[in-house]
């Protein structure tokens, strides 16, 4: 019934761009040596090795992992919706494939992370999980999310390309990947050092 947008003229708040929380290797080693328990050292590890959310983990079934061919398959399923609803492949490093190995045959369960027989609930991971991270004396704000962001960052500072990053998290676009681009000031030095003019 309007015959024009009333917000056409208001400008959007600009929100400040806040940093990513992540575990330096140093805090993780903290953290990982105070978790007593197995089930759950394992997840922290696995976490931090592919950049699967929380609900991915928790989610996750032996039918969408291949061992032969390291790589896990994360889509949505009857009880479980992926972020977007998209679909994503994984490739397994050496220390996923050692940790995944070894739980085979260790339940009947069809989810591949389990306590005993039974589905690990996320409120419960969040809860000892920030048990553990208060026990190592470490920051209040590092979350299980964190080790998300934390797999993303020590990769961008291990000089892996953003491209790369933002393909493994499943970003849809480059601008959300772009918060850890300040962590590759060395290769934003090489990168400008293209540049090369004399002075005279």
């Amino acid at each position: 019934m309007l015959e024009e947008n009333p917000f056409r003229d208001i400008r959007p708040i600009r929100v400040e761009e806040t940093q990513p929380v992540f575990f330096s290797k140093s805090d993780f080693q903290r953290l990982m040596a105070v978790i007593a328990e197995e089930w759950l050292k394992e997840i922290v590890v696995f976490a931090v090795s592919t950049g699967m959310r929380q609900s991915e983990i928790t989610n996750l079934r032996w039918e969408n992992v291949d061992l032969i061919n390291r790589l896990i398959h994360i889509q949505s399923g009857a009880s479980f919706k992926t972020k977007q609803g998209k679909r994503r492949t994984i490739p397994m490093n050496g220390v996923v494939l050692a940790l995944l190995q070894k739980r085979v045959g260790k339940t009947l369960s069809d989810f591949m992370f389990t306590r005993g027989e039974a589905k690990i609930g996320e409120s419960y991971l969040t809860h000892r999980f920030k048990h553990w991270v208060t026990e190592a004396g470490l920051a209040d704000e590092l979350h299980f999310h964190s080790l998300w962001h934390t797999f993303a960052s020590w990769l961008v500072q291990d000089g892996v390309s953003l491209y790369e990053v933002q393909k493994l998290l499943g970003h849809s676009s480059s601008r959300v990947t772009e918060i850890y681009s300040h962590l590759q000031p060395e290769q934003m030095h090489s990168t400008v050092n293209r540049i090369s003019l004399p002075l005279n």
